[in-house]
């Protein structure tokens, strides 16, 4: 199932060298907002490249274009934020979705899993309860996939639920640059502990 709009967004920082460790963040708008900053704090350290989209983890196009995109280029570490999207998606499909994607993209790589981010009805006043529901069932979801295949978890989703609502948009699901700073912060940091392990 489609959604009114879809997207799908990329950059890829100094294709032609490979002096440094390159990363790759999947993601949605999410990732779209905090891409930048990370590349700033991880400059000198790793390349970092992204890939943010609106489709769902059921839909071929996401798949082929991550599993494409991921095989184009030497990457040390994928992090893996994508779960914001395919609200018709039970459970089940998200995670068997992204456990067969990573299978594949993330074979001799790291990976980090990201918990998606706390989700608040318009104008922030509330929990949007029913989406968090779902997002707090995929986080579990998440923990298990990483608990099965090794990988790390990044858990923006205690970082989101910490973030003032001064740090919001008003449309309760995105975040200001204040709040994409706190994100990217917490993406950094887990990039680069995650790599020096051996």
């Amino acid at each position: 199932m489609k959604e009114t709009f879809e997207w799908i967004q990329t950059w890829c920082d100094h294709t032609e060298k490979n002096d440094l460790p390159r990363v790759l963040l999947v993601g949605d708008s999410i990732t779209r907002a905090y891409q930048e900053r990370v590349r700033e704090i991880l400059s000198g350290k790793f390349y970092v490249d992204y890939l943010a989209a609106s489709y769902s983890i059921d839909q071929p196009i996401f798949v082929n274009f991550v599993t494409s995109f991921a095989k184009d280029s030497d990457y040390a570490l994928i992090h893996f934020n994508h779960g914001l999207h395919g609200w018709h998606n039970t459970d089940k499909v998200y995670g068997e979705g992204i456990e067969k994607l990573l299978a594949d993209v993330g074979k001799n790589r790291k990976v980090i899993l990201a918990t998606s981010t706390l989700v608040k009805e318009s104008g922030n006043a509330r929990i949007d309860y029913r989406q968090t529901g779902v997002i707090l069932r995929r986080n579990q979801v998440l923990q298990k996939i990483s608990e099965r295949n090794g990988y790390a978890i990044d858990d923006l989703y205690a970082v989101s639920a910490n973030l003032p609502n001064e740090f919001r948009w008003e449309d309760g699901v995105h975040y200001d640059e204040r709040g994409s700073e706190r994100l990217a912060e917490a993406v950094a940091k887990s990039i680069e502990k995650e790599y020096a392990k051996k």
